[in-house]
């Protein structure tokens, strides 16, 4: 198993139930994910592809759902471009109670790639950091309105 690229983990004012109903409609992310001008599907559940074009980064990016589990509220997808800069990229979103009555809701989402080109690594880190928390935030806006 490959070591984390990079991992975001923020608690959430609202139920997980909540969270999961943003997170776990794959192919959605233009609705509520910063940056993302548009938000496409092929297919339906696992083994269907996301395509996410981005407005500030001027690039799209396609990505297979591997894993959509709500007993374990856990999102997977592979990006499924490789190039000279990394190979075999994943994401992972996933959520937990925080608190015993179920108002608050943890959610780490962790990138990781099989390989980086090393010159290419801190670049990597602040871009996914920045999507990540923008991500997260951007949740936590829409449910704890």
């Amino acid at each position: 198993m490959t070591s984390p690229t990079k991992e975001v983990s923020k608690v959430i004012d609202a139920p997980i139930g909540e969270v999961w109903a943003i997170i776990s409609a794959w192919g959605s992310e233009r609705l509520w994910f910063p940056g993302v001008i548009k938000s496409s599907v092929e297919g339906f559940g696992i083994g269907s592809v996301r395509t996410l074009t981005f407005s500030d980064h001027s690039f799209s990016v396609s990505e297979r759902l591997e894993v959509a589990d709500p007993s374990t509220h856990t999102i997977s997808y592979l990006i499924l471009r490789d190039d000279d800069k990394m190979k075999k990229s994943r994401g992972t979103l996933s959520l937990t109670e925080v608190d015993d009555d179920g108002a608050k809701t943890r959610f780490t989402w962790t990138g990781r790639s099989e390989w980086i080109a090393p010159e290419f690594k801190p670049q990597l880190e602040d871009m996914l950091d920045g999507m990540f928390n923008g991500a997260i935030d951007a949740v936590a806006k829409i449910v704890t309105k």
